[in-house]
């Protein structure tokens, strides 16, 4: 027997609501922490709702991995791209516009899409959301680490076998050693 997925959403929500209202203090109305804990089950029951879905050509590239929507900020989960003013190494003992060609990939990809939707539940302490976004179905930060234009999240093993195919590939960042946007940051700060 299958079950609608809406169905299967409805049961979770009224089981994480009946759960974790008690926990919650008396005079707190249904609080972040019950919308996080049921944005958790959503996720795992795989039904997540977008935290936005905009048409493509909205967003305004502000870096590589940084995105602007009016006055909301979205820093892309998983991938770290080269900062604005670094320059990556070539296999030739040369420099690239790594920064530059990461932010005119991702503002191709969304441009031509359809549809772009991005997921969160959490913000940073600049009140970014941290998020992963997709163009017409298709992960960005998967695309832009597999073109060798970002670094994956190695900690939190996001990205990583698409980090190891364009690596084997010598694709972008992978051709010479590079330093990565954290290390440049150190260094340039």
């Amino acid at each position: 027997m299958m079950i609608k997925p809406t169905l299967v959403s409805a049961v979770f929500a009224f089981a994480a609501s009946t759960v974790f209202a008690a926990d919650l203090p008396k005079g707190d109305s249904a609080s972040a922490k019950v919308f996080l804990e049921l944005h958790s089950i959503q996720r795992l029951a795989g039904v997540l709702n977008p935290l936005l879905s905009v048409p493509g050509g909205t967003f305004r590239i502000i870096e590589g991995d940084f995105l602007g929507l009016g006055s909301l900020r979205i820093r892309l989960v998983g991938i770290d791209a080269p900062e604005v003013a670094q320059q990556c190494n070539t296999a030739e003992g040369g420099h690239w516009e790594c920064a530059a060609e990461a932010e005119d990939r991702i503002g191709d990809l969304l441009r031509s899409a359809e549809r772009i939707e991005c997921f969160s539940n959490e913000q940073d302490s600049y009140g970014h959301y941290l998020a992963s976004c997709k163009a017409d179905g298709l992960d960005v930060g998967a695309l832009l680490v597999a073109e060798g234009l970002a670094w994956p999240d190695e900690e939190q093993g996001h990205y990583l076998p698409e980090a190891a195919q364009a690596q084997a590939a010598g694709r972008g960042i992978w051709q010479a050693e590079t330093q990565t946007p954290a290390e440049w940051r150190k260094d340039h700060n």
